[in-house]
């Protein structure tokens, strides 16, 4: 029954998480949660879709963790008596040193330069993009081991750049998959317009401080608007480090969103004053009896 999905619905996404969790009596970070619809407001506020989630109960894993110190218990009483006359351990001495020299040999993989031949490349593909458009700019080039960054410079900065970096996310997106095909060598390939991403991140990082402020007061969970795979995991690194609080990636595809929430019972507020609420109708039945019965 935990890998059945089962849908909620709220005013807006935290409404409908609520619900999940008193219905399914579960904390927030046990579930995974798929946002479907995250509500939309009519003209004079009035709501015409209501928020969609739908929710998983995570698989219990702690069976595994509990079964590895119990074999490392029970293993060094046996294992002393047969080590004397079995003596295995030379040829996993001999093995050692052979595993290092391959992790040796692929951390120098790892830092050999990106070629002059797949700068130039990538130079030219995006330049081409870029006129396509009507829109030439300037494309400055670096590269770090196998990262590479382009940057696009110019009049047509804020065009390329697009309503929230959506335009610049696109056109980076489409140039990683040219140079997947047509470059042998592996990279990790950054497109930026001017200063924007840098800029951004840092909006988003006070953005994400000041919800979790909010969070921490209420308990109410609040949501970043959806962001690339890069934003997404800056923010979660800038929000472990406050333990009062977590967060939690939502949705499909490559644009997501952020929920900040209170570990544990984070709902249970909303839930104790309904139970009070049902109190009060029992205590309401009773007192009707009597006028029934006169």
């Amino acid at each position: 029954m935990s890998s059945d999905k089962k849908d909620f619905y709220g005013k807006e996404v935290p409404d409908a998480i609520r619900k999940a969790c008193e219905t399914l009596k579960l904390a927030q970070e046990k579930l995974d949660i798929e946002v479907l619809e995250t509500g939309s407001t009519g003209i004079f506020g009035l709501i015409r879709k209501k928020a969609h989630i739908r929710v998983t109960p995570k698989p219990v894993v702690e069976e595994d963790i509990d079964v590895v110190p119990e074999v490392k218990k029970k293993q060094p009483p046996a294992a002393q008596k047969k080590a004397k006359p079995a003596k295995p351990a030379k040829p996993q001495k001999d093995q050692a040193p052979q595993e290092k020299k391959v992790e040796q040999k692929r951390v120098v993989e790892v830092e050999k330069d990106v070629s002059a031949e797949s700068m130039e490349f990538i130079k030219t593909e995006i330049s081409g993009i870029v006129d396509l458009m009507g829109c030439p700019s300037t494309v400055e080039i670096e590269a770090s081991g196998i990262s590479v960054t382009c940057t696009l410079r110019g009049e047509f900065e804020e065009y390329l750049t697009g309503p929230e970096g959506k335009t610049l996310d696109s056109m980076q997106y489409l140039l990683r998959k040219i140079v997947a095909r047509k470059v042998t060598e592996q990279l990790r390939l950054t497109l930026n317009v001017g200063d924007y991403r840098e800029k951004r991140l840092e909006e988003l990082k006070i953005k994400a401080v000041e919800l979790a402020v909010l969070v921490k007061e209420d308990g109410k969970t609040q949501v970043l608007p959806a962001l690339n795979p890069s934003e997404r995991r800056t923010i979660h690194m800038i929000l472990q480090e406050d333990k009062e609080i977590r967060s939690r990636s939502v949705g499909d595809g490559l644009f997501k969103k952020i929920l900040i929430y209170k570990p544990g019972k984070g709902g249970r507020p909303g839930g104790r004053k309904r139970s009070s609420a049902r109190g009060r109708g029992r205590s309401n039945k009773p007192a009707a009896k009597p006028k029934n019965d006169s």
